[in-house]
């Protein structure tokens, strides 16, 4: 019995792995204007690759470059200054249905960012700078087509920073480690 079960599960398995299916979303390459609320903040330009060599999953997988403006405000009791920087995030998408690349998913990103504060205030001049390492990043979203090859993309989550020490008139306390974000993605799709 055990053993019949276990050969019907394997032709299932190979079947289903080895299956002929039609694409549903021939478009293997996106780029987008964003924008994520959150602490820093970040607008700026994000590609999202299509094809990707995940093995079995690469139907439902695609790989993320985001390249952002940052800013920041810092507030440490005393000061209010807002400071200005860049981001960069690296990762992968998996969306729910195979051959689409829309629809519901779930991200993960990598991700570095600094940001830069030199302001005049009534204590005087304010200096730092401000940098985080992140490798817990996740985010859920849903990436509607709206015309054949734009798309919008809204999403939210959280990120967790590794912060470096901070530089000059920079104290890490006064800044969160876990932040929540929600952003938004439009898209065109080659």
């Amino acid at each position: 019995m055990k053993r019949s079960i276990l050969l019907i599960s394997t032709l299932l398995l190979t079947a289903t792995t080895f299956a002929q299916h039609q694409k549903l979303d021939p478009n293997t390459f996106t780029i987008s204007v964003n924008y994520s609320y959150s602490d820093p903040s970040l607008y700026g330009i994000s590609a999202e690759f299509g094809n990707s060599n995940y093995f079995l999953f690469n139907e439902y997988t695609s790989s993320l470059l985001n390249i952002y403006a940052s800013q920041l405000d810092y507030d440490n009791n005393l000061v209010k200054v807002k400071g200005n920087g860049f981001a960069v995030e690296i990762g992968k998408r998996i969306y729910q249905k195979r051959g689409r690349k829309s629809g519901i998913y779930l991200q993960w990103l990598l991700a570095y960012s600094s940001t830069d504060f030199n302001e005049t205030t009534s204590l005087g001049n304010f200096e730092g700078n401000y940098s985080y390492w992140s490798l817990i990043n996740h985010d859920i979203g849903y990436k509607i087509k709206i015309a054949k090859n734009f798309s919008i993309d809204p999403s939210m989550g959280f990120n967790w920073k590794w912060e470096v020490k901070g530089k000059g008139d920079i104290d890490n306390i006064y800044v969160d480690n876990f932040v929540f974000r929600c952003g938004v993605k439009l898209g065109y799709s080659f």
